[in-house]
């Protein structure tokens, strides 16, 4: 099972993304404070958003769903492995992968928009971000090598 190369990439992928969750997915720097929040530092993490406050992060606004999302991406990763025997749902499994790791991705460039709209703010893609990135390149080339070994079976099978 851990002998293919498709489960080192599927086993990579989910670690990326257990990463993700611990790690910042962007940085905001206000330019000027905003007058209404106060608000100067921000950052954006798999549960919440944190502002930067006496030189200590606080949470700001909790955000279940983009957690949630990633740990079951990391979830739909590992399971995957496990499933060699049926190459067919582990395919599947790996395409819904890539699907949530796109939505995250997406949700995260929608908190960016929200939090750009309040003025001069520049924004710093952080390590969490780029996990997910290059999860969902080994997951293009997990469903590559799973296509690749589905193509072998079926070619031994026309030979008998």
């Amino acid at each position: 099972m851990i002998q293919r190369i498709q489960s080192i990439y599927l086993l990579l992928a989910g670690l990326l993304l257990v990463l993700s969750i611990f790690t910042p997915l962007a940085y905001f720097q206000n330019e000027e404070i905003d007058i209404v929040t106060g608000i100067v530092d921000a950052r954006l993490t798999a549960f919440s958003i944190e502002i930067l406050e006496n030189n200590q992060w606080d949470n700001y606004n909790y955000i279940y769903s983009l957690g949630i999302s990633i740990a079951l991406t990391a979830v739909l990763n590992i399971v995957a492995i496990f499933l060699f025997k049926k190459r067919k749902l582990q395919i599947k499994l790996t395409h819904y992968a890539f699907i949530l790791k796109f939505a995250v991705l997406a949700v995260v460039i929608y908190f960016v928009c929200i939090l750009h709209q309040g003025g001069e703010v520049s924004i710093k893609p952080q390590l969490g971000s780029l996990f997910v990135v290059i999860a969902m390149v080994f997951d293009w080339l997990a469903i590559k090598a799973i296509k690749k070994d589905e193509d072998l079976v079926r070619s031994i099978d026309r030979i008998r």
